[in-house]
């Protein structure tokens, strides 16, 4: 649309980007610290989601460590949050293609004993619906389209336009995207979020860091047949089905009597061209150790999402004038225990008092919010990222090195490894053919029909629609390119997007687009050989519908 197009203004406090529970955090602990001074005129945050509802695409494991709502929530808050059970017993495993070997105890970092089990995707409603309660206003389907900026600062963010056709043109119910002005922007966008990496490039916020490294997890929630006795049971594996040059583990939770969670991550560095991770997920969920649990079960729910694992030495800076970033969106994400949500929290208890204290003080400059990134550095979760601060980047060596690694900073607290290890590009890969194929075994025919899903039966379950007649959100940028990756890599992007999105037509040099299909993972702009993927926003609504995931 036209710069000369008229649109409305709001001129708001706060205005959060994205209903994460970085998001959310932030909000909360701002409004709650100012309610505490009732004297004052409260604040007024504006909370915007692209999603259909927030928590729609919201997706983890998740064990919870909880502490960090502790500070956040009152006694009757946190006790009302919508919590499976806590974790009863735990098994860390390592698989080969049909045996399971119990370690005898499980790593002291992944020990979960008493922290409770949950839907994030729940927890955010929740976390939504009380941040209402506390006079935020929370608005869905509100993709955030660009930032806006003054002389340097960032003050604001312009909503997207609605009702434009695939051509760009303005439809009939065509609405411009407002502009909203705000003394502070809160960029929760999740990983790999548009306006973040917008920001971070233009403004060198990643000068000098590591390059931030990604996995996927691609996750199904079973319904199954009463088994109470299983209730807080997890179990958290390596191994099989992941070759030894690739780093990643699988997990499974009991979430109650009648549900079990069952998932995959696996890191995004790895270079064989030919990998499929639903294809690995099938195998996963066919082996005997993970099949027992899901017997006479149905997956009722599919997603998928990327984590930033590149930890300490790839994180930007927090702040910019006029903008926090918080969350999965700064790289906020404990690789080792794969948690991120109590970073998260704790990223929006620094934030949220970094905002009441900028209000207090009528000082919204970088000088007064870099009390933000100085209150994150002394939390407990950063002292962790920080501990394992070298541990990632040892897997690119692989599997021993790695967990070599992970012990020495553990049992060094952090001195070991020493200095500071770059990390490889998760993009590369190498020409097809040059290795081996990973070789998987057929799905048994004990492995009941609906455990084993394709691809397409999978993504009915995430609930994923897209309006059809908008611009499409996803670009390859160059087909030219494209048709040397066809030659060289055998076209990786057919294989790696857990929702078919991308097709190669039999007999055909050009990829096909299917963006209705899209979980809004963003694997396809991190994992492109060829760099040649862009991933826009769409129109708000659009993407999974996520629930109990």
């Amino acid at each position: 649309m036209s710069d000369e197009t008229q649109r409305d203004i709001l001129d708001v406090d706060v205005v959060c980007v994205g209903a994460g529970i970085a998001s959310l955090s932030t909000a909360l602990q701002f409004l709650k610290r100012a309610a505490a001074e009732p004297e004052s005129e409260p604040p007024t945050v504006l909370i915007l989601e692209k999603g259909l509802y927030p928590g729609a695409h919201i997706l983890s494991g998740a064990v919870v460590d909880s502490e960090p709502l502790k500070r956040l929530l009152s006694e009757d808050e946190f006790n009302a949050l919508p919590f499976y059970d806590s974790v009863r017993s735990e098994k860390f495993a390592y698989l080969t293609p049909r045996h399971a070997l119990n370690l005898p105890l499980t790593p002291p970092p992944m020990k979960a004993l008493g922290l409770p089990i949950a839907s994030l995707s729940d927890l955010t409603r929740h976390l939504a619906e009380l941040c209402e309660a506390h006079g935020a206003e929370v608005y869905s389907e509100m993709p955030v389209a660009s930032l806006l900026e003054k002389e340097g600062r960032i003050i604001g963010v312009r909503l997207g336009d609605k009702g434009v056709d695939k051509e760009g043109h303005p439809k009939s119910n065509f609405e411009p995207g407002a502009d909203v002005h705000a003394h502070m922007v809160i960029l929760g966008e999740g990983a790999q979020g548009v306006l973040t990496s917008q920001l971070i490039e233009q403004q060198g916020l990643d000068a000098g860091t590591n390059e931030q490294a990604y996995a996927i997890g691609l996750k199904e929630v079973f319904e199954i047949p009463a088994a109470p006795e299983r209730v807080g049971h997890i179990m958290h594996t390596f191994g099989y089905p992941l070759p030894q040059d690739m780093y990643g583990g699988g997990f499974l939770y009991c979430l109650d009597a009648t549900h079990v969670a069952v998932g995959l991550v696996i890191a995004l560095d790895y270079r064989r061209p030919e990998i499929n991770p639903h294809e690995l997920f099938r195998a996963y969920k066919a082996h005997p150790r993970i099949n027992a649990f899901l017997t006479a079960g149905k997956p009722v729910s599919y997603g998928a999402k990327i984590l930033p694992e590149g930890g300490l030495y790839a994180l930007p800076r927090l702040i910019t004038e006029g903008a926090m970033i918080v969350g999965d969106a700064a790289g906020l994400l404990d690789a080792v225990r794969l948690k991120g949500a109590h970073l998260a929290v704790e990223s929006g208890l620094a934030a949220g008092n970094a905002l009441y204290a900028c209000r207090e003080n009528n000082d919204w400059s970088c000088t007064q919010a870099a009390a933000y990134p100085e209150a994150l550095q002394k939390s407990p979760g950063w002292k962790k990222m920080r501990q394992y601060r070298n541990a990632r980047q040892w897997f690119d060596w692989g599997l021993l090195p790695g967990m070599a690694a992970i012990g020495a900073a553990f049992f060094t607290a952090g001195i070991l490894p020493p200095g500071r290890k770059a990390k490889a590009q998760d993009h590369p890969v190498q020409p097809a053919g040059k290795k081996k194929p990973v070789a998987l075994p057929t799905l048994e025919r004990h492995v009941e029909k609906s455990h084993r899903l394709d691809i397409l039966s999978d993504l009915y379950l995430s609930g994923t629609e897209h309006e059809e007649d908008q611009p499409g959100h996803l670009i390859i940028n160059n087909p030219e390119i494209c048709r040397d990756c066809i030659e060289l890599y055998q076209a990786p992007c057919t294989r790696f997007c857990p929702a078919q999105v991308y097709e190669l037509p039999e007999g055909t040099e050009r990829i096909t687009i299917q963006p209705a299909n899209c979980l809004h993972c963003k694997t396809c702009q991190i994992k492109c050989a060829m760099q040649n993927i862009e991933w826009k926003l769409p129109e708000g609504g659009g993407g999974p519908r996520y629930k109990n995931m």
